[in-house]
């Protein structure tokens, strides 16, 4: 009886490495409630989160977290995985809150979002200051934020110096990981630490799950698209229209109170 058990939990932990349905239900260090937020400034630098962002989410190999203060709700983003880092620049991050606390659509900030001629441009072999690293390009392309289903904000992209208060900064640390801080004022959400509600807040790397694609970085099929073209697709609006909703890339979620100092 006891080999049998053995076998089993073998059989299982074979299944796991080689199965992505298994693979996918390993979602790493979840996060399970805010931080309160202390000396947090929005530049890309991540050394006001501490010596490592805490959390992880496995599935689309990032870590992350999200903290708040009386003010603001504050999300750091860190991508070690190069790939995965050209998915972001050719589709972006997303940060969502839902204010009902339900795990579906709210108010949402994606960046980052590159000027596509300026790219090209950088890029150009015609450009004495081209750099060699494409991704250093990318990020001297940034020109914008994009927002969706704010109450007093027009979907659309706003300036990276915006009067809303919602502001987002990317850079390449010394690992030569890309991270990405962001800001979105809670008035803007029309939510205090006062409420005493609970609320859902969603991060991710944007992308469309392929079926069979696994745990593999997902493939974008509008727009200009991953893995090594630039501009924007999905969810930005440009690009051609496919002929169903594709199933998202689900992100992670934190379903919690704002922290109390």
């Amino acid at each position: 009886m006891a080999t049998r058990t053995a076998i089993g939990i073998c059989m299982i932990g074979m299944l796991a490495g080689a199965n992505p349905a298994f693979a996918q239900r390993n979602k790493g260090n979840i996060q399970q409630s805010l931080d309160w937020a202390r000396g947090i400034v929005v530049d890309g630098q991540l050394d006001d989160w501490g010596d490592s962002l805490q959390y992880e989410h496995a599935t689309q190999q990032f870590r992350y977290h999200i903290k708040n203060d009386a003010e603001n709700v504050y999300v750091a983003m860190r991508v070690q995985d190069k790939d995965r880092q050209m998915q972001i620049f050719a589709q972006g991050l997303a940060f969502m809150v839902n204010i009902q606390g339900k795990k579906r659509d709210g108010p949402t900030v994606y960046f980052p979002v590159a000027d596509r001629l300026a790219f090209r441009s950088i890029m150009s072999a015609d450009n004495d200051d081209r750099p060699d690293d494409m991704r250093k390009g990318a990020l001297e392309a940034i020109r914008a934020i994009y927002v969706m289903r704010f109450d007093d904000v027009l979907d659309g992209q706003i300036s990276l110096e915006n009067t809303y208060g919602i502001h987002a900064r990317a850079t390449l640390d010394t690992t030569d990981a890309l991270c990405v801080e962001m800001v979105v004022p809670l008035a803007r959400l029309g939510i205090s630490v006062d409420d005493g509600d609970e609320f859902a807040f969603n991060v991710k790397i944007n992308g469309v799950m392929i079926p069979g694609s696994g745990t593999s970085v997902p493939t974008m099929r509008r727009g200009y698209g991953y893995p090594y073209g630039y501009g924007y697709g999905y969810p930005y609006g440009y690009g051609s229209q496919m002929p169903s909703k594709p199933r998202e890339e689900p992100g992670v979620w934190v379903k919690s109170l704002l922290a109390n100092e």
